[in-house]
């Protein structure tokens, strides 16, 4: 199987194809055979979309297996693309796009003016029909999966392990664009990336696929933004910790932490500044 030739297809694995959006860097793979091709959070433009379903097409897959490591609004909009594939997500994910109906229609719609494009019908929410959370097992053809809970970004979030390929699809995590994107306290999410610990320091997985911004090939990259993550998340917690020791108010834990080196911090395409401080508010709640 070789990828389009195109420069934003990689292929990082027999079968396995990256595509990147023009849009936030973000990262739709393809596990192609011709007994189960499974597509990992398709996105983000309609005509991305009508690529990746055409390269499903041409794969001629038996069955199709649509996996969605999360709700929120840019990992969800591919399912008019691939109607009949059975959707694998979180326990949490129905309740949380029906919630969220509104908000993601609106990002849909903008995200696609700027891109010039435009969606045929406005999201409509939907259902998985293999939901899950924890820790699950699951075979879809050729493809041996594991699948993770993976909380800390988003209570509806799940990885994917390809053990036999030594491929993590990790969600929105260990991207080289950001650093950890928090919706609550750290503990969840650093517990999450120490469960991968063991995993990376045992060559199970050597090639990590984030949600946006470029793959990580072979161990030590792995290793380096897993380290890099939860060094951050360490930092973070204990600046907040000692901010509250010092009897500071939230702006003024803001102020004191906004001097932390973290993961696109003043970056000229995609600043995270504003990221880190809403991580400040939480980790600061979290500490109180």
């Amino acid at each position: 199987m070789r990828s389009p030739a195109d420069a934003h297809w990689s292929e990082i694995g027999d079968g396995v194809l990256v595509r990147q959006s023009r849009a936030f860097w973000m990262n739709s793979g393809l596990l192609l055979d011709p007994e189960h091709a499974i597509v990992v959070d398709p996105g983000v433009l309609p005509s991305e979309l009508d690529e990746l379903r055409r390269v499903v097409r041409e794969s001629r897959a038996r069955e199709v297996t649509l996996f969605l490591t999360h709700a929120h609004w840019d990992h969800v909009l591919g399912r008019p693309w691939f109607p009949r594939a059975r959707i694998v997500a979180h326990d949490r994910f129905a309740a949380e796009v029906r919630r969220e109906r509104a908000d993601i229609a609106r990002e849909a719609a903008d995200l696609a003016t700027r891109h010039g494009e435009a969606w045929r019908a406005p999201f409509a929410p939907f259902a998985a029909d293999e939901p899950m959370s924890g820790l699950r097992f699951a075979r879809y053809g050729p493809w041996r999966a594991v699948f993770r809970e993976a909380p800390g970004h988003s209570s509806s979030q799940l990885t994917l392990h390809l053990p036999d390929r030594g491929i993590l699809f990790a969600a929105d995590m260990l991207s080289d664009l950001e650093m950890p994107l928090l919706d609550g306290p750290v503990a969840p999410y650093r517990a999450t990336l120490r469960d991968l610990a063991p995993l990376v320091e045992q060559g199970a997985i050597e090639t990590v696929v984030p949600g946006h911004g470029a793959v990580a090939y072979g161990a030590g990259a792995a290793r380096g933004r897993l380290e890099r993550d939860l060094d951050y998340l360490d930092r973070l917690e204990a600046g907040a910790r000692e901010a509250r020791r010092a009897g500071l108010t939230l702006e003024q834990a803001r102020e004191r932490l906004a001097a932390m080196d973290y993961t696109g911090k003043d970056a000229a395409e995609w600043p995270t500044n504003g990221s880190h401080l809403e991580n400040v508010a939480f980790a600061f709640e979290g500490a109180g």
